[in-house]
């Protein structure tokens, strides 16, 4: 049988020496603390690969070409005159309803025309829906709205009398009953 040899504890081991014994650990230091930096810029770059593509505009170049016919269509708009009232609920729900009053230039009701709403919130999925309002008579324009969630909203409405438009945007915030 051999015999057991046994360790004194309070002696060190050889790597116990290596690090700590003098000043050799100092470069593996330097090591550790690129191979951090190198794992945390590593996750960023997969996080910017995986999230957001950044595109904000689909077909942006085409898009800019048409601008001069977007600025052409806002100076006529300025010069039809209309008057477009938008009454927009303040919290989000089933039992809300939004409604229009379009008048023309000299403050006359313009009725019999088609009135379409977009709402959309904008979040990293974004939520829309499309809506159509009812020709009340007298200028008025309206139909019951359900926004599925509370937040900040973007609601465009495009009115549409006989070839000639009227469009606007308008950006709420919904509260949402009982949430604090």
């Amino acid at each position: 049988m051999s015999p057991i040899q046994m360790t004194n504890p309070s002696t060190p081991s050889r790597l116990h020496r290596w690090f700590f014994g003098g000043e050799r650990w100092i470069p593996l230091l330097f090591v550790l603390f690129f191979v951090a930096i190198f794992a945390v810029m590593g996750n960023f770059v997969r996080l910017a690969h995986t999230t957001f593509p950044g595109l904000v505009t689909a077909n942006a170049y085409e898009r800019g070409l048409a601008y001069d016919d977007l600025l052409a269509a806002e100076a006529e708009q300025i010069a039809q005159g209309w008057q477009m009232q938008v009454y927009l609920p303040a919290l989000s729900g089933p039992g809300q309803a939004i409604a229009m009053r379009l008048t023309d230039s000299n403050g006359q009701p313009l009725s019999g025309g088609t009135v379409i709403v977009m709402a959309e919130r904008m979040t990293r999925y974004a939520q829309q829906f499309r809506l159509s309002l009812t020709d009340e008579g007298n200028g008025l324009y309206q139909a019951p709205i359900t926004f599925p969630i509370a937040g900040r909203w973007f609601v465009s409405v495009l009115a549409d009398i006989n070839g000639a438009r009227h469009f606007e945007t308008h950006e709420i915030y919904l509260d949402a009953p009982g949430v604090n």
